[in-house]
C-alpha cells in the first residue's frame, strides 16, 4: 500500500495532513477501527511488537523483499512466475515456494503477507 492510498482512507483533510506529517518520521503507520467504529491511526518509528486490534491497513517505509515484489507482479499484473522472477531478479523457485506457502491461507490486504494467528 502506498502512502497516498493509506492517507486516502481518512475522510478529514486535517487528519490526512497530520498523517502526512507523521509519516516523515515513522517507519510504520497503522489504521485501525476504534471501539466506537471510527478510524484511527498510530505511527511507529520501529516495528511494533504489539499491533493495535482491528487493523484496517498498514503502511511501511520498509521496502518489500524481491520475492514479495514478484508475488505482486504475478497477482496484480498477471505476469507469469518466470517473468516476474526475472523482472525483480530472483529465482523462480523462490516465487513458487512463496505461492505454495500462501495457498489456502488468509493474506493481509495491506502488506501481502500470510496472516498468522497470535496466541
Amino acid at each position: 500500500m502506498t502512502l497516498e492510498e493509506f492517507i486516502a482512507l481518512f475522510p478529514s483533510p486535517n487528519t490526512r495532513r497530520a498523517i502526512e506529517i507523521a509519516s516523515q518520521d515513522a517507519a510504520y503507520l497503522v489504521a485501525y477501527n476504534k471501539e466506537n467504529g471510527s478510524l484511527a491511526c498510530s505511527a511507529f518509528t520501529n516495528k511494533p511488537e504489539d499491533w493495535p486490534d482491528n487493523i484496517v491497513a498498514i503502511w511501511s517505509r520498509v521496502p518489500k523483499s524481491r520475492t514479495m515484489q514478484a508475488l505482486d507482479l504475478v497477482s496484480d499484473e498477471g505476469l507469469t512466475v518466470y517473468a516476474a522472477a526475472k523482472q525483480v531478479g530472483v529465482n523462480q523457485s523462490a516465487v513458487h515456494r512463496a505461492l505454495k506457502r500462501r495457498d489456502g491461507k488468509d493474506i493481509c490486504p495491506s502488506c501481502g503477507q500470510v496472516m498468522r494467528a497470535f496466541a
